[in-house]
């Protein structure tokens, strides 16, 4: 088992016979050195005078006859002379190899001399030939209060050199071998390493010993005194307590120290009984900085008896780990006492708060005023929406004013965030931007913020804003900006063609420059749209590649680039996901690099991968796997990788031809240098690693994963490709472990299971006392299936709302029939199905749960359940979407509604047309509001508001009803895009754009003078087409009947009072109705 075993005797040798290189290794050796003729005088030895140099001084001793009694004998005469007669001597010391030599060259011979070791005599390259006895003496020597003032070197050097010692790539720990009882002591870190342990990294230990070599070693009671030594690294010691309780689980945690107890592993706490565990929470308390989640669940599980006041109390911040069945269980009035002391703790799930809020109210606690959302604290998040809508406005208004309020407000569901803010808007719309605290004014309403009849750009900039609300705000905002480069992201991912339509070319070119990237600054988030019209304006200036979005340059003309290198350089942090796909950009982009850079066959150099930085992310599995390693590091900035990119990868680092070394080396350091590749890296590379290195890892990596809102479907992949080699047979019952409090919190859980482990493994009781906790962890369909068949075991009636809102992505795996059966009443429930962070629904689903919420008395599509279902109204049929009521509408954010049918576009967007035509001062603000909505809009629509001075954008021109599309003419779709044409070349192979081209005569598009192409000119100029074109040119009046269809709910609800028009409306307005309703539309030949 081990490199290095002891030696009791070889050939004798002398002094004078054997270099200073040689190694003699025995007591026949010592006895030869004292019995050799003798050299005059001690006296030469102790002269400096005789000696001229330390070969002199070599030569002298080996041919000494008394050495080894002088060595042991006589004082050292001077510093200088100890360490050159200790340079001469010390190969024979570290070469001996039996105990009782080692104990006489330390203990005896060299007694005086070790205060004199250089770092030449414990360098590595010395150290390394040294026997393992040896070795051992000069770590217990250098670690027992050794005096490093006189020294060249430090504690720290001697680690190195430890560190080179130890280090065995196979795993297997140097100088131990059972079967020798020099080398057999199972206390190999005291000896080997001792005090030093502090310099050692996990890295290092891994390297010293594998993690099934370890085990050996985890319950020697010198080594586990070693390992409880102040300073040693937290990971370290954490993962020997781990090595420790996976090799004894039955070791009493008890018997630790203090300092080990911070590090041990909850599922050592998993058995105790109740005052075990309140002991050695109180210790924690007393010695640990952190506690972990795990642990505190694992030792809060424990306490069996009902809860108290003092228990609540004592728990303090540990109260995070009381499960949802121990606080249903507990009495309302001892939860409401505790208040104070719940409402002081961070980091509750859903279903805890709910449940302590249920158990407040049912005690008396009133929820009704500024003073009683304070009280509550961080357990705001557990206050249903009907609650917050019964709260006074003004008592609303007043605790917006409250910091710590409005930051755990923050972590409430969105719905009662968005009630909340709903509610202090009522109080003065015009007054909202002031009013709404910064971090909430994505709340706001679109409408509302159309309607301000002034901006203070003071109050808008440093307010959170969605994109939706930044395309309304952006005009008035920079029309009154003396310094449009100050104003933040939020603000300038607004900016549109239509609202550049107004601004001065210089300002719109400022904007452009404020939106490049800048130190401090979060990047501008710009769509396509934006960006080609951005480009259209500033495209036939001289730019700087530098001073303009490194997104837009992704459009530029590459024909106009003097200096590719400069622009392949500016243009590697680009996003290159951005462009549409059949634009082809990337890849004409590469090929144009590769002329730029000399890029030939399939390799990358590191120059070349440095300059194209996030181009790197478009390439193919042949760049990657042949390339610089450099690329690796590349493509950890791309936001998703194909399967053949995995492959390319994958193939790069099994090479091992990258700073990560060969996969047999590998171990969670290389997981954790990674950055966010092993999210998308398959089963063959999980495999690489020890189930304690990939769970150590999942632990901090998927709460990291979670605060970047990865797709659900993302982190399914993930769990399936960590989850490897695990076999189970359902005959043998629960092998991986009986599914605990533990468990559940941690993070990496259920990884260690497989779908038939996790069903065996998972009680019914457990699971009906963590449900909110275990289901916000679970993402793979076919463990929640397995959830859901239990909770309708537990409930075979069905599920109601409050087990409902903990079921998270759960409930996706539902059938319709499933849906039938539960109750969902309130719009808390509603919302909460309908999250799309737990992924989508199929529109059977969400047909099902919307149809279940509005069967129930009362329950309608007002505004906070379109905000809910969001793009789930396309599940909808058209006699439920025209229940829908203009003031619904107009307060609700913009749904995607690219899955609906024209007829349910229709029907919504007629009710937008008279939610927004009288609430906002200009054509361009309706465009804004109108625009989600205009995929619905009839021909005759989309031509008045041709006429009206807006820019169209080509994401909202290519989802305009195909059948109005094709019924335009050149001159209305000019009047439509104005100076945002020329994108209409860019998308020229565009299905809508194509289909549309091809239908005009080449005469008339060259009227635009962008090079579109379309069918050949008829042979007379005069010719009439033969499909009819609407334009603005001639008039003819035609049937009002599909824009009279507009206005039908408008004479219903002008009478209602809902909306009405303003004689003071303007101008624009009065156009835009007018036209809307007489429909005055013209053909052109």
């Amino acid at each position: 088992m081990s490199t290095a075993t002891t030696t009791t005797s070889t050939t004798p040798t002398t002094m004078a016979t054997t270099s200073t290189t040689s190694i003699a290794t025995s007591t026949e050796t010592i006895k030869a050195m004292t019995s050799t003729r003798a050299i005059s005088s001690t006296s030469m030895l102790s002269s400096s005078n005789t000696i001229k140099n330390g070969s002199d001084l070599c030569t002298l001793l080996r041919n000494y006859s008394q050495a080894i009694q002088y060595l042991q004998m006589h004082p050292v005469q001077s510093p200088v002379l100890a360490r050159e007669t200790l340079a001469c001597v010390w190969p024979f010391a570290l070469s001996v190899s039996s105990q009782t030599d080692v104990n006489q060259w330390f203990n005896v011979y060299l007694a005086h001399y070790l205060p004199y070791l250089s770092y030449q005599l414990i360098r590595p390259a010395q150290l390394n030939s040294a026997s393992c006895l040896s070795y051992r003496k000069l770590v217990s020597v250098l670690g027992n209060n050794y005096n490093f003032s006189n020294t060249d070197f430090t504690s720290a050097d001697v680690y190195k050199s430890i560190k080179a010692y130890l280090t065995n790539s196979s795993g297997t720990p140097r100088c131990y071998n059972s079967s020798d009882p020099n080398l057999n002591s199972t206390a190999w870190f005291t000896n080997n390493i001792g005090p030093f342990i502090t310099f050692m990294s996990l890295s290092d230990l891994q390297t010293f010993v594998s993690d099934s070599q370890i085990s050996v070693f985890a319950v020697n009671p010198d080594n586990l005194r070693l390992f409880s030594t102040p300073g040693i690294a937290a990971n370290v010691t954490a993962h020997y307590m781990a090595r420790l309780f996976a090799t004894n689980p039955k070791f009493d945690p008890l018997s630790l120290p203090a300092n080990l107890l911070c590090a041990t592993p909850a599922s050592a706490f998993v058995n105790l009984l109740e005052p075990e565990s309140k002991s050695i929470l109180k210790v924690l308390n007393n010695s640990c900085t952190t506690i972990s989640l795990e642990v505190t669940a694992a030792l809060v599980a424990n306490f069996n008896s009902t809860l108290t006041t003092d228990t609540i109390q004592s728990l303090g911040t540990h109260n995070i780990g009381l499960t949802e069945g121990q606080i249903l269980a507990a009495n309302p009035n001892v939860i409401t006492s505790s208040i104070s002391s719940l409402s002081t703790v961070t980091g509750w799930n859903q279903g805890q708060v709910n449940d302590i809020i249920q158990r407040v109210t049912t005690a008396g606690f009133q929820i009704n005023s500024a003073s009683s959302l304070v009280t509550l604290g961080t357990l705001i998040g557990g206050v249903s929406t009907a609650t917050m809508s019964s709260i006074p406005s003004s008592q609303l208004q007043i605790v917006s004013q409250n910091p710590t309020f409005v930051n755990n407000i923050l972590t409430a569901p969105v719905i009662l965030q968005e009630t909340y803010v709903r509610k202090i808007v009522s109080l003065n719309e015009s007054q909202a931007v002031v009013n709404i605290p910064n971090e909430l004014a994505t709340f706001i309403p679109r409408v509302i913020l159309a309607s301000l009849n002034a901006v203070n750009v003071s109050f808008v900039n440093p307010k959170n804003w969605n994109k939706e609300q930044a395309l309304v705000l952006f005009p008035d905002v920079v029309s009154v900006s003396n310094n449009v480069k100050e104003l933040s992201d939020a603000v300038l991912q607004g900016f549109s063609c239509t609202s550049a339509q107004a601004l001065p070319v210089p300002k719109i070119k400022q904007v452009v420059q404020a939106c490049r990237p800048q130190p401090g600054k979060s990047k501008v988030p710009l769509q396509e749209s934006q960006l080609t019209c951005m480009y259209n304006y500033v495209k036939d200036t001289s730019i700087t590649f530098s001073d303009v979005p490194s997104d837009m340059l992704l459009y530029y003309n590459y024909s106009n680039v003097q200096d590719c290198r400069s622009y392949f350089s500016a243009l590697g942090a680009a996003d290159f996901s951005i462009p549409s796909s059949f634009l082809n950009i990337q890849k004409n982009l590469f090929n144009n690099a590769q002329t730029c850079l000399g890029i030939s066959g399939f390799s990358l150099s590191q120059t070349q991968v440095g300059i194209l930085g996030n181009m790197i992310c478009t390439i193919d599995s042949f760049y990657i796997k042949n390339s610089d390693p450099l690329i690796i590091e590349k493509l950890k900035n791309c936001g998703d990788l194909t399967a053949s990119q995995v492959t390319g990868i994958q193939t790069l680092l099994f090479s091992g031809n990258t700073p990560y070394g060969n996969p047999s080396t590998w171990k969670l350091q290389t997981l954790q240098q990674l950055g966010n590749l092993p999210l998308y890296l398959n089963t063959e590379f999980w495999a690489k690693f020890s189930s304690m290195d990939k769970m150590t890892f999942l632990r901090s990596f998927i709460p990291t994963l979670k605060t970047q809102n990865i797709p659900i479907t993302t982190l399914q992949r993930l769990f399936t490709a960590s989850n490897t080699n695990i076999k189970s047979k359902r005959a043998a019952g629960c092998t991986a472990g009986e599914i605990t409090e533990a468990n559940i919190a941690d993070p990496s859980f259920p990884v260690g299971y497989d779908s038939t482990q996790f069903d065996l493994c998972l009680s019914l009781t457990v699971l009906k006392n963590n449900p909110a906790a275990i289901t916000q962890k679970v993402v793979d369909p076919s463990f929640e299936r397995i959830i859901l068949n239990k909770l309708n075991q537990a409930y075979p009636s069905g599920l109601n709302d409050s087990m409902l809102q903990k079921l998270g992505p759960t409930s996706h795996v539902a059938t319709v029939s499933e849906i039938s059966n539960w109750t969902i009443t309130t719009i808390d429930t509603l919302a909460s199905l309908m999250n799309p962070v737990n992924g989508a629904w199929t529109s059977d689903q969400s047909t099902a749960v919307i149809i279940n919420y509005l069967s129930v008395p009362g329950n309608t599509l007002g505004t906070a359940e379109i905000n809910a279902v969001g793009s789930s109204l396309c599940s909808l049929n058209i006699s439920v979407l025209r229940t829908i009521t203009v003031n619904s509408l107009k307060f609700a954010n913009p749904a995607d509604l690219s899955s609906c049918s024209f007829s349910q576009k229709n029907i919504l967007y007629n009710i937008a047309v008279i939610a927004f035509i009288n609430e906002t001062r200009d054509v361009q603000q309706y465009y804004q509001l109108i625009c989600p909505f205009l995929g619905g809009a009839p021909l005759s629509d989309i031509i008045t508001l041709a006429a009206q001075n807006i820019s169209m954008d080509i994401t909202t021109f290519i989802n305009l009803d195909l059948n109005a599309v094709m019924a335009l003419n050149v001159s209305a779709v000019n009047d439509l895009f104005r100076n945002n044409l020329p994108v209409l070349k860019l998308f020229e192979n565009n299905t809508v754009v194509q289909s549309w081209r091809l239908q005009q005569y080449q005469f008339q598009l060259d009227t635009l003078r962008i090079g579109l192409i379309g069918i050949q000119n008829p042979s007379t100029a005069n010719t009439t087409p033969t499909v009819n074109k609407i334009s603005m040119n001639t008039t003819t009046t035609i049937t009002k009947t599909s824009v009279l269809t507009t206005f039908t709910n408008y004479t219903a609800n002008t009478t209602a009072g809902c909306a009405t028009v303003h004689g003071e409306a303007g101008l624009w307005r009065l156009s835009l109705f007018v036209g809307l309703l007489t429909v005055t539309l013209h053909t052109v030949h």
